[in-house]
């Protein structure tokens, strides 16, 4: 697998949070343990399955690779889309 794009899909859900934390106005320590579990669960598909291709080293085209980047990236956009709404709204 490509690593630069591997590393770039984590960074670019990693900042997705990051800007979700930094627009909540009350920030509390439960608020924000939820943040970091929702992070971790979101990478978790495509962790395990990074570690999985590594580990087995599949003959042929890796279905679920994709499908796992494609469910990482769909949670990224998602997350920077509501992040970015709720930072034009706290603007106004």
């Amino acid at each position: 697998m490509d690593t630069m794009k591997t590393i770039i899909t984590f960074v670019m859900l990693v900042l997705s949070f990051i800007l979700l934390y930094l627009t909540r106005k009350h920030k509390n320590k439960k608020k924000s343990a939820f943040l970091m579990i929702g992070l971790l669960i979101s990478a978790l598909p495509l962790t395990y399955t990074l570690y999985d291709d590594y580990k087995n080293e599949y003959i042929g085209a890796n279905i679920g690779l994709g499908l796992a980047f494609l469910l990482t990236w769909v949670i990224t956009g998602t997350v920077f889309i509501v992040a970015m709404i709720k930072l034009i709204r706290a603007r106004r």
